[in-house]
């Protein structure tokens, strides 16, 4: 079992690289998950699939506020008054 801090470093890389999802996304004029992943290029590929990593990693030490996409994305939005 992991420790707080642990599970705090790992959920704030999650919430860094949702970031990156969602400024990618904003640019495109599109946001989570109103969008076509069929479209997505390179970065936003490779910015989802760490996010889903971290996520899952999330999920396996107990961090259970990003433990999936959705509760990564909502946490995200609570932080940054988006909802």
């Amino acid at each position: 079992m992991s420790n707080k801090t642990e599970r705090t470093d790992l959920t704030n890389l999650a919430l860094k690289e949702w970031g990156t999802v969602v400024e990618i996304l904003a640019e495109r004029g599109e946001v989570w998950p109103n969008t076509d992943c069929t479209r997505w290029g390179p970065g936003l590929t490779r910015a989802m699939d760490r996010s889903q990593t971290l996520t899952e990693a999330c999920a396996i030490i107990g961090a259970d506020d990003a433990r999936d996409l959705g509760r990564l994305s909502d946490l995200y939005d609570r932080i940054h008054g988006r909802l």
